[in-house]
């Protein structure tokens, strides 16, 4: 056989043994370079996805994000229906169903917050442990804007991108932080009776920010001007005034930064230290001696009554129309520097005496003759900048962006510099369950103060009215004052800001939340099923999740006793409830009156509980198809029939025949009535006028009967 042949035999031996050698080594090597290559491509996974999520959640853990899961039991998807929500539920079809999920969970609708996980609200605040509640009506900042009327678009940006106010549904009562602003609205206000004017007034009713300088055009001097008169008469004083027109973008947080540290262009190879003996004497500026002069600027307080105390010299100095008055102040005191070191120069005293003098000039000089921190010229650091339409030429220093005319612009720029808002109030959390079951360790300072603030005026009305300093088990700050700021015509555009203020004050007298909205009603057009006043039932919806009890006015109810708190209220309709006031404790979510002359509810009025019932109650309301453009009722009517369904009686307290209660017609006025409901017919903005002279009369101390609602 070929295997005995000795040739064969010493061949076999040494190729066997040789290749098996190598072939282990070369499987170890395979093996250990699979396994390399396995982790290698581990680890840049695990890479790649920390560092999307380091770019994408900005430390936000995934749990601050989780995807809602809502239970929806009877839900079937339709996808014909335009508008599920809004689509009628066929209860027969699906009674059984409907039975049991009862049985399980009487009022545990799939549209309120508890049927979802719960989720961060963007609008709390919740990241700064050292909170300071001021009360002070002092400001380490005044941002004022100035801008036309009809910027409405670009106000809301800046809202949203320097102080983070993105809606009014938790609005700021009161300016609470060490930041105060305003919008100076110069121009008159939009041409009446024009879609323009209308959505101007719901502005003011909703935010409150805007007030209205009697120039035709934009004036530094004015500006001025009104901090010293008009701010001055309510108390408020600042340190700094921030000041920029409309189409200006400004780096907000960092300009707050570097006044508040006391350097400005600290980044910088020269920066400036403002002088601890006269830190508000100050004028940081372009001084062109044009325009551009005007587009944005930082004045100290102390330099501001300066500029005013020696306006009619800077200006008679001034060789060019129209120039700023801080660059001509900058100019004037320019060349008053260089006459006194001229003069200086020119004195022959005693070696000692004009030494002695020169320093005591010197220190007068520097708490006389402001600081000039210049951004142009030569000298200048150059970091007010116009805008040359990227985003790329805008470098870190770059404080200011001039001629910013696009809104997608101002984004863009808010987006690159990573601008930071500024607080200027620190609003409490939403009342919701979910919000409150979230609410973390850093949110827990801010919630403690705003509580302790809350109880101590409380407390002192208490003393003061003679009451127990017992704490109130319904805080002030989970109550809403709501009303609609929607002008359908020009009907109510006279009176409609003015009976919202009627209710803001209110509102800010007892401590609650004041919301006025116009956004719901006027989606109504874009649905097309239904009558615009159905914007209210979308309000209250949006509005409800984020407080204990709601107290809803139509536009044309106006409070006549401003002093009737209502907590108290609440307290004298739970002594009216059949059942008394424990009963309505427990299961009363909705009050609402019949007037006495009536076939059904005046909806004008109300009070609301946020309860599972009270949102599943809206939902049927929301469904209630055959009222959508029935008159004159339309949601009024609905909510009359969902409300008498045998499931809601228990919830719904009736104030039967009541006409005086929260709900008084004009001519059943009595004297102490709380609240007038102007409902007429025709145009109610005659008649809701003449209730808020009759508000103003009470307020100043003057009576008033129904003859002065004739």
């Amino acid at each position: 056989m070929a295997a005995d042949l000795p040739l064969y035999k010493a061949d076999s031996n040494a190729g066997l043994k040789r290749p098996r050698h190598n072939k282990r080594l070369i499987i170890t090597f395979a093996l250990l370079g699979v396994g390399f290559i396995f982790y290698l491509n581990a680890h840049l996974t695990a890479s790649q996805h920390g560092k999307d999520q380091d770019t994408t959640t900005s430390g936000v853990t995934s749990d601050d994000y989780r995807p809602l899961e809502p239970s929806y039991p009877d839900y079937k998807p339709d996808n014909n229906a335009l508008d599920p929500a809004l689509v009628e539920v066929d209860t027969k079809a699906d009674s059984n169903q409907h039975e049991a999920a009862v049985q399980k969970d009487p009022f545990s609708p799939s549209t309120h917050s508890n049927s979802h996980n719960v989720m961060k609200q963007p609008f709390d605040d919740a990241t700064d442990n050292n909170v300071v509640i001021n009360t002070s009506k002092h400001y380490s900042q005044l941002v004022v804007v100035t801008s036309e009327a009809s910027s409405l678009e670009r106000r809301r940006l800046i809202r949203d991108k320097y102080f983070g106010l993105r809606d009014n549904l938790l609005p700021c009562m009161v300016y609470n932080a060490d930041v105060y602003y305003k919008f100076l609205i110069h121009g008159g206000p939009p041409a009446a009776d024009t879609p323009l004017r209308r959505q101007y007034e719901a502005e003011k009713m909703e935010w409150n920010d805007l007030v209205e300088l009697s120039t035709s055009s934009y004036e530094v001097v004015d500006v001025l001007e009104w901090a010293e008169t008009s701010l001055a008469d309510q108390g408020i004083t600042y340190d700094y005034m921030i000041l920029q027109d409309i189409n200006t973008f400004l780096q907000l947080d960092a300009i707050k930064q570097e006044l508040d540290s006391g350097v400005i262009s600290d980044s910088l190879d020269s920066p400036f230290i403002i002088n601890t003996d006269a830190p508000t004497n100050l004028v940081w500026s372009n001084f062109r001696g044009d325009t551009t002069d005007k587009d944005a600027l930082v004045v100290g307080a102390r330099a501001v009554k300066l500029a005013l105390e020696h306006r009619k010299e800077i200006e008679a100095a001034s060789t060019i129309k129209g120039e700023s008055i801080l660059t001509g102040m900058y100019k004037y005191y320019q060349s008053y520097t260089d006459d006194v070191m001229n003069d200086d120069d020119d004195d022959q005293d005693p070696a000692g005496q004009q030494q002695q003098e020169a320093e005591q000039e010197a220190v007068d000089r520097g708490q006389l003759i402001p600081e000039f921190v210049r951004e142009d010229g030569p000298e200048g650091t150059h970091r007010f900048i116009r805008w040359e339409n990227n985003v790329e030429s805008v470098h870190p220093e770059d404080i200011v962006v001039t001629q910013v005319y696009q809104p997608l612009e101002f984004t863009e720029l808010a987006l690159w510099t990573r601008l930071n808002p500024v607080s200027v109030c620190h609003r409490a959390p939403s009342s919701s369950s979910a919000a409150t079951s979230v609410a973390s360790p850093d949110n827990e300072d801010v919630v403690g103060l705003l509580n302790e603030e809350h109880e101590i005026a409380e407390q002192l009305q208490r003393q003061n009215e003679g009451q127990s300093n017992t704490k109130d088990p319904l805080p002030a700050s989970s109550i809403a004052v709501v009303t609609s700021s929607f002008i359908y015509d020009a009907c109510m555009e006279p009176s409609a800001t003015r009976a919202a203020m009627n209710k803001r004050d209110y509102a800010l007298k007892h401590g609650y939340s004041f919301v006025a909205r116009s956004a719901e009603f006027a989606q109504e057009a874009a649905r097309g099923q239904r009558k615009t006043v159905w914007g209210k039932i979308d309000v209250v919806e949006k509005v409800l999740p984020k407080y204990e009890w709601i107290f809803w006015l139509d536009m044309d109810a106006v409070v006549m006793d401003q002093d009737r708190d209502l907590k108290d209220l609440l307290d004298q309709v739970k002594q009216l409830y059949p059942q008394g006031p424990d009963a309505f404790d427990d299961q009363v979510d909705f009050v609402v009156s019949r007037p006495l002359r009536d076939p059904m509810i005046n909806a004008g009025v109300f009070m609301m509980r946020n309860t599972p019932w009270s949102m599943q109650f809206l939902r049927d309301v929301q469904n209630t198809e055959s009222w959508y453009r029935r008159g004159p009722s339309y949601e009024q009517g609905a909510m009359w029939d969902i409300m008498r369904l045998p499931e809601n009686k228990d919830k719904v307290f009736l104030l039967d025949r009541d006409d005086h209660t929260f709900n008084t017609f004009p001519k059943f006025y009595q004297p102490g009535d709380f609240v007038v409901h102007f409902a007429p017919d025709k145009c109610p903005n005659d008649a809701t006028v003449k209730g808020l002279n009759a508000a103003d009369k009470i307020l100043n101390g003057g009576s008033v009967t129904k003859l002065d609602f004739e």
